[in-house]
This record gives structure tokens, sequence and C-alpha cells, in this order.
């Protein structure tokens, strides 16, 4: 045992401290893929240190006289009690990376890879480019969408290191500490020299020795089964197995996980053989001690003069536990040859763990993503000038009220899949969010990173259509015209006992398609408003039953056209013109009464009866026939015009006369005029006689 007169080997330096501080002791935890920690307890002859002055100061842990040590940040500093000479202090190094934890946060990245998110955090901190390095060997996509929700700075990037299966560990100077992230072994470096084994050595010698090392092997996960679902590949099965190439591991023992954070198969592959080199990293698993000041994680040790051959090979340190003391500060109270309580315990020493070195390392599921529970509300956002922003499957966008950095345009958020109450094959019920709409988002799973629709919301800036509670018994579905807004289209059912109504609004058409039957019952009354034209095409018969009277007032001109027509009436039917009644045919009129026929005009008359035919005056030879007024066809407006001759050259038609007499010789009963003749044109040629 040196004697307590020698120099102390533990330093604490502080770059530009007016004062000097001594270390009593010190104990310290540091492990990968973890912030270190170490406490240490201090002397000095100084009773009013300005803690203020001391707190984040940069400092370096000297472990021996070689300048091994760790590196950090004074993160807390304690005034204990105070002796007849000196003054206790305390203070506690960490790295920078662990006032990350002090910082939480919610928002979002897009489009970003993980190594990007965790460097952009971390120049938030002030950690540059030279105070961290990435040494990855693999690709990393960027993660469409990715929310940090409700999380420290620390535990983010913690947790996105352990879903990719990234590491980091810290290297140490004296001017510094640097954060180094990885994805294997290969960014591991060795450490100096081998150190030897020397089984349950309690003395301090010449040369720093692992007095223990215990080596144990524990079941663990022999394979992993990873599955997810992506709506655009909806029928195709996402999953991916990984098993080690060992011929038998026994027993079978497998990892199921689903949703697999994957929808690309190269993608899945990755993250199932990382989970399960997780699962594995510590199957073999080394727990030691030692005086070697060397240690420290992230490196590998070699181990030398072990009697079991095969065990004096590169271990990698996961966990190191770091103890020291110099008691022989303490002067006061203590003669030239008394022994300091804990005088030999003092020195350096640790407890280590580690794993083989071909045992790849993965970081343990420590940091749970966070959970939504319920439901939230955001705001549908898109372009500028923009009133309804989606893509082809009718996603939209949203700005979440948590989201401080988030714009209010198409890039606030990811697409977000809106539910619908029915949703088929090119079927189904399609109502998009539009842009403005406060909307309420559900989380897949509770997955922050997976939001979708589920409904709409009235506010104060989107009220109901109509007022209420005065409209209560009122379902409205009401849309807006867009761009613009300035009319709508709506269907509301009143409910109200007395005043029930379904209402049916179209801004500007509405069309109907019925491929079969329509049935129409009405229980009291029908009325039509139409301002403009009405058009009707039948393509078959049309039959109609009025049980009471049929009222027509026509303002204009009655046009009909049919090819024969017949018209009775039961008991009497009276035609009354203000001026003419023009009845003409190309052949006969026939006018047939069973009792009489009267005709009167000019305050004449002539009666046709059984007793004879009767004239109020002699019939007088001479006189010139009237024409009437022209039934002219006109053809309905949508309906392709019936055919005719017109189009030929025009003839002069020949005498009402000579057609008759031409009919009489052929033996017809009938002329068959057409509209031609009627019209004095025709393209038959007659000799007119």
């Amino acid at each position: 045992m040196p004697p307590l007169n020698d120099l102390p080997r533990l330093h604490l330096k502080i770059p530009d401290l007016g004062h000097d501080l001594q270390v009593l002791k010190f104990e310290g935890n540091e492990a990968i893929s973890a912030p270190y920690q170490f406490d240490v307890d201090l002397v000095s002859e100084q009773k009013n240190i300005t803690l203020e002055h001391l707190l984040h100061k940069q400092a370096f842990l000297v472990f021996d006289h070689q300048g091994h040590g760790i590196h950090g940040q004074i993160h807390r500093i304690v005034q204990c009690d105070s002796g007849k000479r000196l003054s206790h202090y305390s203070v506690q190094l960490v790295p920078r990376l662990a006032y990350l934890q002090y910082r939480t946060n919610q928002r979002i990245f897009q489009q970003t890879s993980v190594p990007q998110i965790i460097a952009s955090i971390l120049k938030e901190h002030g950690i540059l480019g030279d105070a961290h390095r990435f040494l990855l060997n693999s690709s990393y996509p960027p993660r469409e969408y990715c929310a940090q929700y409700n999380e420290s700075d620390l535990g983010f990037i913690a947790r996105l290191c352990e879903e990719e299966g990234l590491h980091y560990h810290f290297q140490h100077s004296e001017s510094g500490h640097q954060l180094v992230f990885g994805d294997d072994q290969t960014v591991f470096p060795r450490l100096g020299r081998p150190t030897p084994y020397k089984q349950g050595s309690g003395l301090v010698g010449e040369e720093p020795v692992i007095q223990h090392f215990n080596v144990r092997l524990e079941t663990r996960t022999s394979r992993v089964t990873r599955r997810d679902y992506d709506f655009q590949k909806a029928t195709i099965a996402l999953e991916q197995k990984y098993q080690p190439a060992i011929e038998k591991i026994l027993p079978d023992l497998e990892a199921y996980d689903y949703p697999g954070g994957f929808n690309q198969e190269e993608r899945g592959k990755l993250l199932s053989r990382r989970a399960l080199e997780r699962h594995r990293s510590d199957y073999c698993q080394v727990e030691g001690t030692s005086d070697q000041p060397e240690l420290v994680t992230g490196h590998f040790l070699t181990l030398s003069e072990h009697p079991r051959q095969e065990w004096n090979d590169l271990w990698l340190l996961t966990a190191v536990h770091h103890q020291g003391r110099q008691p022989q500060v303490l002067e006061e109270g203590m003669g030239g040859d008394a022994e300091p309580p804990g005088a030999r315990n003092q020195g350096y020493r640790n407890r280590f763990v580690a794993t083989p070195w071909d045992a790849i390392f993965r970081p343990r599921r420590l940091h749970e993503k966070p959970r939504i529970s319920g439901s939230q509300t955001a705001i549908v956002t898109g372009p500028e000038g923009e009133e309804i922003h989606c893509d082809p499957y009718g996603r939209v966008k949203v700005r979440f009220f948590w989201d401080r950095a988030g714009q209010v345009n198409d890039r606030s958020s990811c697409w977000l899949r809106v539910a619908s109450n029915w949703a088929g094959n090119s079927y189904g019920a399609v109502t998009i969010p539009r842009v403005g709409m406060e909307v309420l988002v559900t989380f897949m799973e509770g997955d922050p990173d997976k939001p979708l629709i589920s409904g709409c919301l009235t506010n104060s800036a989107n009220p109901a259509p109509y007022p209420l509670p005065a409209h209560k018994t009122r379902t409205v579905f009401r849309s807006r015209s867009s761009p613009g807004g300035k009319g709508f289209n709506e269907l509301h059912l009143e409910d109200r006992a007395g005043q029930e109504l379904i209402y049916l609004r179209a801004q500007r058409d509405m069309e109907q398609r019925i491929e079969h039957d329509s049935r129409l019952e009405i229980g009291n009354e029908r009325r039509e408003t139409i301002k403009g034209n009405s058009i009707s095409e039948l393509h078959a018969s049309e039959h109609r039953t009025i049980a009471a009277d049929r009222i027509i007032q026509i303002k204009g001109n009655d046009q009909l056209h049919t090819t024969n027509r017949r018209s009775y009436s039961d008991q009497t039917l009276a035609i009354e013109a203000g001026q003419q009644v023009h009845i003409k045919a190309g052949a006969h009129v026939v006018l047939e009464a069973g009792a009489t026929l009267s005709l009167s005009a000019g305050g004449e008359h002539i009666v046709i009866g059984h007793g004879g035919i009767f004239s109020s005056s002699e019939i007088q030879l001479g006189g010139a026939p009237l024409s009437g007024a022209r039934a002219a066809s006109l053809n309905p407006e949508g309906i392709a015009p019936l055919s005719t001759l017109l189009n030929l050259p025009p003839t002069f038609a020949p005498t009402q006369r000579a057609l008759m007499t031409a009919s009489k010789a052929a033996g017809s009963d009938f002329c068959p005029l057409c509209e031609a003749c009627r019209e004095g044109v025709c393209t038959t040629e007659t000799t007119t006689v």
C-alpha cells in the first residue's frame, strides 16, 4: 500500500478556477446509449465559493497519473458542512446531452430521417458538428411523419435510436467529450493494451488487473416476426421474419410484433434483424471488477491471462460503475501516523458489464413511444387560396393546436385518412373536410405518428347551418359552393311535430337517374313551379287517370301533334273560341248527331233532324269560303324532329276538287294530304283539274 503522503491521483480540472478543489471521493455510472453521471465529493479551504460560478462549467475528472478520466459538465453543485479548516462540496458531472431531459416539446418532423432529426435537435442545444459524429453503415430513409409528443428531447432521441437500432457512446479528453452514434460494432475503439486477469487480487498492484470475470448465459428470444398493414397495398401481406444462421436453437421462442413499423420489404427485414439482435445482445454477458482506470463504455477490452483461453479475447464494455477514494486529502483532525477511515479502500476501482465482440449491440427498448388516449381536434389546412385540398384517397392535412412550429398550409402535417360510414370498391360515402374546418382526430392504436380523422366539429367560426336550439328538430346536410362559397346544396329533415318536412335544394342543376321503375304517392296536394321550360320525352305510352276535374290554363299557344287522336266525353263537349274555330281535314269531315245537328251563323241557321233539313232562309248559290288559322306543327325541344319532305324542291299543289276527283277514281274514300299540300306546296307531280 503506498504511503499516505503520496500525491493524490484523483483530480477535478475546471478551467479558469481561481481556487483549489481536491477530490475526496467519487462514484459514477456510465453505459452505452445512456448519459453518464458522476457524483464527486470535494474539499477546499475556501468557505465561500460562488456556487453559480461553477454551475454548468466544463470539468475533467482524472482517474490516474496517465490522464484517464471522464469529461463532463457540472450539472449540480452542493455546499455541505464545513470543518475547522476545510469545507465540503459536492458536484455532479453529466454530458451536455443530459441537459436535453429538461426540455419537453410537442412538434412534428416530416420527410426527415432519424439521423437528421437527431442532428437538428442537438444543434438547437448548441451541440454542433464538432461535438457529435454519426458513424453509420446503413442508410435510413426519411420518415414521412414523426411526432415528438410530450417527450423530452433526450427521451425522444433515445426512443428514435431504440426504434432504429442505433447506439451512442462518448469519447473523452481533457478538453471535451464527443458524442458518437453508430449502428454496428465498427464504431467502438479498442483500449490501449490487454488487461490481465488476476483472480481475487485485493491489493493494489503495480499494474491494473481484472480481479473478477464472471461469464453467464441466459435464455433469450430465438426468432422475430413482424407484421404490418399499408392501406395503399391493401391486398399485400406485409410480414418479415428473421432467425440467426444457427443450425439449432432450443427452445424455439418467437417474438411477434404488430404493427411492425414498415411498409417496404427491405425495411421490414432490417427491423426484424435488429430486433433479434437486441433480444440476443446480452445472451452471453460478463460481470467483472478491476482497478483498470482505462475502462470506459463503448470500447473493446482485451482480456489476457485467463485460464479459459477462449475468453482471452475482445469484450465490448456496455456498462461501467466507477469508484474512487483518496482520504489523504483530509488533513485536519489527524496525526502524522493516523490512518483515515476507509484508507484501505483508497484509489480507483470499478465494476463492469461486457459482451462478446461479435454480439451486435442494440439498445434495449426503455423509452416507449407515447400513446394518445382518446381524440384531439385540429384545423384542416391547404395551400393558400384552396378551399378543398385532398389527395386521390380523399386524405387531407391538418394543423394540431399543440403544434407551435406548424404552418397553416399544405405542409402542416402528413396526409390524414378520413373515416366514412361506408367505403367499398368504387362505392360508399365521401365527405371531404374542407380547409378551415375543425376536425376530430383519433390515432391508430394511440400512435401519434398515425392520425386519422373521425369527424368534424362546429365552433364559433363555423356554426351550424341553422341557429340552435331554435332548430333543434332539424337534421341538416348542407354543402357549400366552391370556390367562392356563394351558394349551397341542402337536404334537411324537419321533425317538429305537425311540421314534418323533407327539404331538398339544388344550387344549380339536379339530375335523377332511375334504371327501372319510379313510383310516387302523395297523400294530399302536389304543387310545382317551373320558372323556365318543362321538357318531357316518353319512349312509350302515357296513361293518366284524373278522379276529379282537370283545369289547365295556357297563357300562350297550345300545339298538339299526334298520329291519330280520339276524344270522348260522357256528357257534353264544349269548344269555344274568341274568334275562330277552324277544322280542316285532308279528305272528309264527318259531323254526326243522334238527334239534331244545328248550324247557326249571322242570324241564320240550318237544322238537320229526324223530320228533315230545315233552313231559316232559302239557300243561295255563290259566296266565297273563309280561310281559317293554320294548325301549324311544331317539334318539342329535345326531341328529334319528325321526317318531312320539305327539304325537296317545292311545286304548286293541285286544287282540293282535283284531289277529291282523283281519290274517287282510285276507289279511295279519302285523300292522303300531306302537310306540304296544306301549305300549298307539294312534290307530287299531279295535273290540276
